[in-house]
């Protein structure tokens, strides 16, 4: 456990919110914005979401993290990483409701 983290998403999806409402940087800086960006990706590891949407989180936490990139494109890819932990819940909440039999009930 990282500094008593618990691997919950809630608070890693509120940030990325943050991000990805900043279309226009009205409300965080550059300069938040890759530092809300390295912090994220420092904690990734410990974050409770599917194995198979870690590695393309990571990649477009390291992308958040570079400079240059204007605030719509940061506030893009944020939407893009809560798509995929959105995608990875649902998925995980799929196949807990299937049978033996794989079928859905």
């Amino acid at each position: 456990m990282y500094f008593g983290f618990n691997g919950n998403t809630e608070g890693f999806e509120k940030i990325l919110s943050r991000i990805a409402d900043n279309h226009d940087g009205g409300k965080h800086s550059h300069k938040e914005v890759r530092a809300y960006a390295r912090c994220l990706l420092s904690v990734l590891p410990e974050i409770n979401c599917g194995e198979g949407v870690k590695p393309e989180v990571q990649i477009l936490l390291a992308a958040l993290t570079a400079s240059g990139l204007p605030h719509y494109d940061r506030a893009f890819l944020a939407t893009c990483i809560l798509k995929l932990l959105s995608e990875s819940v649902n998925s995980k909440t799929e196949s807990t409701t299937e049978d033996a039999n794989g079928i859905p009930f």
